[in-house]
Parts: structure tokens; sequence; C-alpha cells
């Protein structure tokens, strides 16, 4: 069974877009919201979170935090239009492992999520837990 991933994203023409870009590695989940995600989180136990920062209702970070105490193992990579640093603190810091910023190369995305559903995988010597990727 291939592992879960959810996208949780207000925009559903990125949402569609990352689905069909990842499609063939994972069983992929997809919520407007982070109140909607959160319950997804619960019924679904996803391995890895693509999380948009910017949203209504619930910003991306609260979700992040919530969703890590729902799940404390979920690989988490946050999806931001904007190079933030202290944004970028923050999500590490709440347990995110990778950091992507919008608009992104669809290759780099599914590398990103490679990485963290197959650990063993890891670039040779790679020994921090996340990364900024896109730069």
């Amino acid at each position: 069974m291939p592992p879960k991933i959810l996208i949780v994203d207000d925009d559903p023409d990125l949402r569609h877009s990352i689905r069909c870009a990842l499609e063939a590695v994972c069983e992929v989940l997809e919520a407007s919201n982070g109140p909607d995600a959160l319950a997804m989180i619960t019924a679904e136990r996803p391995r890895a979170l693509l999380l948009d920062i910017a949203m209504p209702e619930m910003g991306g970070l609260a979700v992040l935090r919530a969703a890590r105490e729902l799940s404390p193992a979920l690989a988490v990579i946050m999806l931001t239009g904007e190079m933030d640093l202290e944004i970028a603190r923050e999500a590490l810091e709440n347990g995110a492992r990778s950091y992507v910023t919008k608009p992104f190369d669809v290759d780099t995305l599914c590398s990103e999520v490679k990485r963290l559903l197959e650990p063993s995988k890891r670039e040779e010597g790679e020994d921090r837990p996340w990364r900024i990727a896109g730069e």
C-alpha cells in the first residue's frame, strides 16, 4: 500500500497540480482548510503533510502545531509564496521538515516528498532534519 500524503492549500488548482505530480508515488488526499485537514489527519493517518502557510480561517503554522500534536511522526513540508526566514524558523521549531517556496519546481517538490517518505534514501552525509527547498 502506498504511503498517504495530505495536501492542504486553499487554492484548488495548486492542489490539483500537486496531486497529478504525486499520484505515482503515493496516495494523495486533499483539504482546502485547516479544520478539514486536522479531521483528515485523525481519520486517514497520512505519513506526510504538504501545508500552505497563508490560508483563511486557520493559518498553516496553527495547523502545523495541531497536526504535530495529533501525529508527532508526521513529516511536514511547508508551502509558501514568500521566503520569510522568521516564518521558516517558526515552522522548523514546530516540527516542519522542509520549506518550499511558490512557485516551485514540481521535480523539486516530488524530490522533497520522496526524501521525507523514504528517509533511508537521504543524501549521503545529510544529517540535518530539515531544509529549505528550491533555493
